[in-house]
C-alpha cells in the first residue's frame, strides 16, 4: 500500500472513531454555528403577560434545529453561565426552575454544537406574578369556619409591629383546638406557617397538624432545651423531625415548614431564618382537616384527622394566629418579608424650638417639659452676610438642641418608653466636652417605680458612654450594662448615640455613631417590663431625687417599641427621620 494511501485510512479511522465518539458525523474543521435554540414554556410563556407565580416551579425547554448540538449554555439575567446536556445530540434539554420574585427577569440561552461552535444567543421574557395566596387561612377574625373548642378565646393582641391583629388564646386543655377544612397535598408541594406564643415551654406543644405533618413546640429535643419542630411522616414508615430556634415563654415567634417534593427537602424556618434542613425527606403525606392547637392523628396512613377535642395531644398553651397552608414553595423573601416586625415609633422630639418651657413632640405627642435653665439653643451668628463674621457653634442637627448646664436642668415627658416583647430602641445625638465632664452625666433615662429600665450615660472615669438596662423593677434588679469610647477626636464632638433592646436575638446592643454595634451582651431569658415614670432627659431620678445632671446638648430624641434595624439607625445618624 502506498504512503498516501495509507494516510487516507488512517485520516479515515480517525474521522470514524471521532464521529462515533460525538455521536454525529463532524465534518473536519466544521465553522458553521448551529441554529439558535428555541425556548419555551408551558407554565411560564414569552406573551407579554404575568403567569403562574412566586414559589411554583416551571419548565423550559431548550431546542436547535440542528441536529450536532451537544450542549446548551443559559444564565438567567445577572446570574452566572450554566449548562444542560441532551441526551443525545440534536436533542432538547429542559430546565426547571422556581421564582423567587415577581421581578420581570430574562433568560438567555445558546446552543453549542461538537466542534464548538456557538449559536447565537436566544433572549426569552419571563414576568411572574406575586405567590399564590395561601389555601387555607386562620386568625380570629377570619376563622374560615373553625370547629373551634371551649378552651380557645379570640380576645388577644396579634405581634405587635405586624399588620395581624388578633390572635387566639389557647389554654392548653382538651378543649383548646380548632378544626377546619384543607385541600393542600401533604405528599405534595406544601408550606404551613403561623405566629406563635407559648406560656410555657414544660410540655411538648402542637401550634398545626394534620395528616402528614406536625408544626409546634418540642419541650425536650436532643439538646436538652425546647425548641421549635416541623415533623413529617416519610413513606419509608418513619418520619423526619426538624428542630431549631429557642422559644421563651410570652415571646412571639414566626413558624414556617417548607416540604418540596421535587427537591425531597424539608426546611424549618424560625422568625425568617432557615434553622434546619433535611435534603432526603420524602413525605408520606394524607388527606383531612387542619387541626389547631392539638395533634390529631397525624400518621403516615390511614388516619383523616378525627376533629373531636379528646383525641388531640399536645395541646398549644398560649397564643397563636396568622395560620397558613400554601400548595406551593414559600420562598425566603417571603418568609423573611412575614416574619419582620417594624419598630413602633412611641415619641420624637426634633428639638427645634420652645414655647412656653415646653418643646413639642413631632407628631402631636405629649412635649418635653424643660426645667431649671434647660433651653433650646439655635446659632445666631450672621456668617451668612458677613465674612468678618465670628461663627457660633451650630446645632447637631437642624436648627437647634437642647442646652443644659449640669446644675438641675433636664426635660421630661409622660411618652415613656413602653417596651413589646420585640424590644425597645432609643437614639439621640449628644455633645459635651470630655475635657472638663468630670463628673457622671446622665443622657436618657426611663425609670418606674424602684429602678429605671435603662439609664444611658457618661462615665467620666473611663471616658465612655454607658447603657445599663434591669431586668426587673426592683431596687436589687440584675442588669446588663454595655460600654463604648467616646469619640476620639476631642471634645465638643457630635456623637449619635442607640441603645436597642433585641428580644428576638436577646442581646443588648449600644451603638455609637456607626451602624455596627460597638457593645452587645446577652440578655438571653432575660424579659424587659413596663415602666411607669416619665421618660428623663438629662439626668436620673430615683425616689424623686434627680442625680448625674448633663452638662452638654442634646438633640433628635427617638424612642420606639421594638428594633431599630441597621438602615433605620443610619437615617437617624444623619438627621433623617421615618415621619
Amino acid at each position: 500500500m502506498s504512503e498516501w494511501r495509507r494516510a487516507a485510512v488512517t485520516c479515515a479511522a480517525v474521522a470514524l472513531t471521532t464521529a462515533t465518539m460525538t455521536g454525529v458525523a463532524t465534518a473536519a474543521g466544521d465553522t458553521e454555528a448551529p441554529q439558535a435554540p428555541v425556548v419555551s414554556s408551558a407554565e411560564y410563556p414569552d406573551d407579554s403577560n404575568e403567569h403562574d407565580g412566586v414559589g411554583s416551579y416551571g419548565t423550559f425547554v431548550f431546542d436547535s434545529a440542528s441536529d450536532d448540538v451537544v450542549s446548551y449554555r443559559y444564565e438567567w439575567m445577572g446570574g452566572l453561565p450554566q449548562t444542560l446536556k441532551p441526551a443525545e445530540p440534536g436533542a432538547a434539554v429542559s430546565l426547571r426552575w422556581l421564582p423567587q420574585t415577581n421581578s420581570p427577569t430574562y433568560l438567555y440561552a445558546q446552543a453549542i454544537d461538537a466542534a464548538g461552535n456557538v449559536s447565537a444567543r436566544t433572549t426569552y421574557f419571563v414576568r411572574v406574578k406575586s405567590g399564590r395566596a395561601a389555601v387555607t387561612h386562620w386568625d380570629p377574625q377570619h376563622d374560615s369556619g373553625a370547629d373551634t373548642g371551649t378552651g380557645v378565646t379570640p380576645d388577644a393582641q396579634g405581634p405587635t409591629g405586624t399588620s395581624i391583629a388578633s390572635a387566639a388564646r389557647f389554654d392548653g386543655t382538651d378543649e383548646a383546638y380548632a378544626t377546619l377544612g384543607s385541600a393542600v397535598d401533604t405528599a405534595k408541594i406544601f408550606s404551613v406557617g403561623a405566629w406563635v406564643r407559648p406560656d410555657t415551654l414544660d410540655a411538648d406543644m402542637t401550634a398545626v397538624s394534620r395528616t402528614g405533618f406536625t408544626l409546634g413546640l418540642t419541650a425536650n429535643s436532643t439538646s436538652s432545651a425546647p425548641t421549635w419542630s416541623f415533623s413529617l411522616p416519610t413513606t419509608s414508615g418513619g418520619s423526619v423531625h426538624l428542630t431549631g430556634g429557642s422559644p421563651e415563654p410570652g415571646e412571639w415567634a414566626h413558624l414556617v415548614g417548607v416540604y418540596d417534593a421535587e427537591q425531597h427537602t424539608a426546611r424549618l424556618y424560625v422568625d425568617g431564618d432557615l434553622v434546619a434542613t433535611d435534603g432526603n425527606t420524602v413525605a408520606a403525606g394524607g388527606a383531612g382537616p387542619l387541626r389547631l392547637g392539638s395533634e390529631g392523628d397525624t400518621g403516615a396512613t390511614g388516619a383523616t384527622g378525627d376533629t373531636g377535642a379528646t383525641d388531640g395531644t399536645a395541646h398549644w398553651h398560649g397564643l397563636l394566629t396568622d395560620v397558613n397552608v400554601w400548595d406551593r414553595v414559600y420562598v425566603p423573601g417571603e418568609i423573611t418579608a412575614a416574619a419582620t416586625r417594624t419598630p413602633q415609633r412611641q415619641g420624637y422630639w426634633d428639638l427645634e424650638t420652645a414655647t412656653g418651657g415646653s418643646s413639642p413632640e413631632y407628631a402631636g405627642g405629649a412635649p418635653l417639659t424643660l426645667a431649671g435653665d434647660a433651653s433650646i439653643y439655635t446659632a445666631a451668628d450672621d456668617c451668612d452676610v458677613n465674612p468678618d463674621c465670628t461663627p457660633d457653634r451650630y446645632p447637631m442637627v437642624g436648627y437647634g438642641d437642647l442646652l443644659l448646664d449640669g446644675d438641675g436642668d433636664y426635660a421630661t415627658t409622660p411618652d415613656a418608653v413602653r417596651p413589646t416583647d420585640a424590644g425597645f430602641s432609643v437614639t439621640t445625638h449628644v455633645r459635651i466636652d470630655g475635657g472638663t465632664a468630670t463628673h457622671d452625666m446622665t443622657l436618657l433615662s426611663q425609670p418606674g417605680l424602684h429602678t429605671s429600665l435603662f439609664t444611658l450615660r457618661y462615665v467620666a472615669a473611663s471616658q465612655s458612654w454607658q447603657a445599663v438596662v434591669a431586668h426587673e423593677d426592683s431596687a436589687d434588679a440584675p442588669t446588663t450594662t454595655v460600654t463604648a469610647p467616646v469619640s476620639p477626636f476631642g471634645a465638643g464632638e457630635d456623637e449619635f448615640l442607640a441603645v436597642v433592646y433585641d428580644e428576638k436575638t436577646d442581646q443588648l446592643r449600644l451603638y455609637v455613631d456607626d451602624i455596627y454595634a460597638s457593645d452587645s451582651a446577652s440578655v438571653t431569658g432575660k424579659d424587659t417590663w413596663t415602666p411607669t415614670g416619665d421618660l428623663q432627659i438629662g439626668r436620673s431620678i430615683t425616689a424623686g431625687t434627680g442625680t448625674d445632671y448633663l452638662t452638654g446638648e442634646l438633640d433628635e430624641v427617638h424612642t420606639y417599641a421594638g428594633v431599630l434595624d441597621q438602615t433605620r439607625l443610619a437615617m437617624l445618624r444623619l438627621g433623617g427621620s421615618d415621619a
